[in-house]
């Protein structure tokens, strides 16, 4: 695994110390490093093995460094070696106009340079942040940055002080249930992380200041696409596909979804299917049908001609260190993300054995191409109004006065300025908001409260892009990013719904062409995604692109409650000492019931506990997370130390050779 830090300041003894630390923690192999009057930076490749090997030390010859891949306005990647001209080139267009060679550039990546005109380190990262960029100032002014938080409590000088405000943010609807982000803040006081589509330097006046380099006034330079987008997505979507297909071996996560399907075409329409191997999750337990399509994906993977592996992830199904100190901590700034690090360990280990550099996942497509039933006013502004009657006349049944209603709420509303904040609200996001059970505190009902008026102000910062459709696309996208922020452990995670130029695509694509609103009357599923659906029509089998259903998730929720309910118990039972009563979040005595009652109905196999689950879930987490963080930094540190990942499932093979059989759970 690469990681990168760096330190602006005269201490040359705390930083050679800090280099020190590395080496010792990460088992650092090779250590290249720059140094000049105040800037240092390093980058270093750390082991996953308990193996000592002596680090070597090599200069950098240029001040930059990059995790991951970048291309367009800049053109780099980061693959273990330093290419000396790529890396010349690289440096010599950051010293041109620092934001307009960031936004005409895509990828996946964070970056660190030394920049003469700003007399200062540079942080950068990617239009949707999808690694994290953390930073600290000293009282003295000296600046140390890294782009992973573990790296940067190694040092000494930085306070291990936990930032409770957020602590208390978490186990809410906007974070438990819709997954934002927090943007720059991070569950430590002091340390920040460099918001997405952004740079940040340190000013002469010892503050960090942070610019956006991409955002809402790009989107709104988007004209509208004129014809059918399809074919237009198709040759995009397949060229965003195969930037992040350049070595020999990739794993593509197939679960059997639209999204990952899609990217699994495109690089098969782009004749890269020999680069791929597909990996799915799935379960042999019978109980769990209901969370995986197993049976579909293998028939895809035939099918399709992919050789594949099926991991059954019945052991992962679990809450990761629900017994404290069962699992590796992989991920430090709070609570674990949605992703899962037990799986993401199996993955690991299947990346090592077949020689696969990176996973690509269709992490996004829900957030990108998903769409609304809010299509009316984008038609109205076309002048489409045939359309706009018969889709009226079919959404309403023939009743002329739920017609009129309709075309009100969607059609006309859109042009209103008050009543159509108000609608665009109500009709789009009233239902994201989910009554706090029970076990909640007064003064957190309170918080709640407050993040969601702060919701309603956030949404109205989308309203120069006019098109309720837009609008819902633009206000779903951001900043719900918190899953992207899961360390990877050795393997690299590539997202191409999040690609920058897909990005644009979509809000230049009319809002009814991603959603249908007369197939999506009767299941929502059916009517979303349509532009992944018709792009690939000769690739994915009808059974894929025709899905109108889409598997839940519920159920496997359940059972990683059930498999570790005896530990969760544990935790809050009668004379443990909880945090996050002592936070004021939970009522002790109601949480205590409710978690009793949870327990008992997670038996039942067709209970799949409701959406009171995400919020029960929250608290479980960041009740973990406290009591791990409770014990220091040294602690910490110790326990997310870079180990060995661990197979965790028995694993399946689809179309591979027999010997590929290797894998078995123990």
């Amino acid at each position: 695994m690469k990681i990168w830090f760096g330190m602006q300041g005269n201490n040359t003894a705390l930083w050679q110390e800090w280099v020190s630390a590395v080496k010792k923690w990460g088992r650092a192999e090779r250590i290249h490093s720059y140094s000049c009057g105040i800037a240092n930076m390093a980058e270093a490749h750390i082991r996953y093995d308990e193996a000592f090997r002596p680090s070597t030390q090599i200069n950098l010859l240029h001040p930059v460094i990059l995790d991951g891949w970048i291309s367009g306005g800049l053109n780099a990647k980061s693959d273990g070696t330093r290419k000396i001209e790529q890396y010349d080139k690289l440096y010599a267009s950051l010293k041109q106009d620092k934001a307009a060679m960031l936004s005409h550039s895509h990828g996946e990546y964070t970056m660190v340079w030394w920049d003469d005109s700003l007399h200062s380190l540079v942080l950068a990262t990617d239009t949707y942040a999808t690694r994290p960029v953390y930073y600290w100032v000293s009282p003295k002014g000296e600046w140390y940055a890294a782009n992973d938080m573990r790296i940067l409590l190694l040092v000494h000088d930085i306070p291990f002080a936990i930032d409770q405000d957020v602590c208390r943010m978490f186990p809410t609807s906007g974070f438990a249930v819709g997954e934002n982000g927090f943007e720059d803040r991070t569950f430590f006081k002091g340390i920040r992380k460099v918001p997405a589509a952004s740079y940040a330097f340190l000013g002469r006046d010892q503050a960090v200041h942070v610019h956006s380099y991409w955002g809402l006034p790009q989107l709104l330079n988007e004209k509208d696409l004129a014809g059918d987008a399809v074919p237009r997505f198709r040759e995009l979507f397949q060229e965003v596909t195969a930037d992040r297909l350049k070595d020999e071996r990739h794993i593509v996560e197939l679960s059997g979804g639209l999204d990952s399907a899609a990217v699994t075409a495109a690089a098969v329409a782009g004749g890269r299917k020999e680069q791929l191997l597909a990996v799915n999750i799935s379960f042999a337990e019978p109980d769990m049908i209901l969370s995986h399509d197993r049976d579909l994906v293998k028939n895809m993977m035939r099918d399709m001609d992919i050789p594949g592996l099926i991991i059954l992830g019945d052991a992962t199904a679990k809450i990761p260190n629900a017994e404290i100190g069962r699992d590796p901590l992989w991920f430090v700034d709070g609570p674990d993300p949605r992703a899962n690090s037990l799986v993401n360990e199996t993955f690991t280990v299947i990346a090592e054995e077949y020689g696969a550099s990176s996973v690509l996942t269709g992490e996004g497509g829900d957030f990108i191409f998903s769409g609304e039933v809010s299509v009316i006013d984008s038609l109205l502004r076309q002048r489409r109004f045939s359309e706009i009657y018969k889709l009226l006349r079919e959404w309403s049944g023939g009743s002329m006065k739920e017609m009129l209603k309709l075309g009100f709420q969607y059609g006309i509303a859109p042009f209103m300025p008050y009543i159509g904040e108000k609608l665009y609200y109500d009709l789009l996001w009233s239902d994201t908001e989910y009554e706090l059970p029970e076990y909640f505190t007064e003064e957190h009902r309170k918080r709640e409260w407050e993040i969601n008026k702060e919701d309603h102000l956030r949404y109205r910062k989308s309203r120069e892009l006019s098109v309720w459709g837009k609008r819902f696309h633009y206000d779903f996208l951001w900043p719900r990013a918190r899953y992207m922020d899961a360390v990877g452990v050795t393997l690299h995670t590539y997202h191409p719904f999040l690609d920058r130029r897909l990005i644009e695509f979509s809000f230049s694509v009319p809002p009814e062409q991603h959603f249908d609103v007369l197939k999506g009357l009767e299941e929502h599923y059916a009517g979303s995604k349509m532009l992944l659906r018709k792009s690939f029509t000769d690739i994915l089998p009808a059974y894929v692109y025709n899905r109108s259903t889409k598997t839940t998730y519920a159920h496997m929720a359940r059972k990683s409650f059930m498999n570790d309910r005896r530990h969760v118990l544990q935790l809050f039972e009668p004379g443990e000492r909880v945090f996050v009563e002592e936070l004021g979040i939970i009522k002790r005595d109601i949480w205590w019931k409710h978690l009793l009652a949870m327990a008992i109905r997670s038996e039942d196999p067709n209970n799949d506990l409701g959406m009171g689950y995400q919020y029960m879930r929250s608290v479980i987490d960041l009740e973990i997370w406290l009591r791990e963080a409770s014990k220091g930094k040294e602690h910490l540190l110790d326990r997310s130390r870079p180990v060995k990942p661990r197979v965790m499932a028995d694993i399946e093979t689809v179309n591979t050779p027999e010997k590929a059989k290797i894998y078995s759970y123990q």
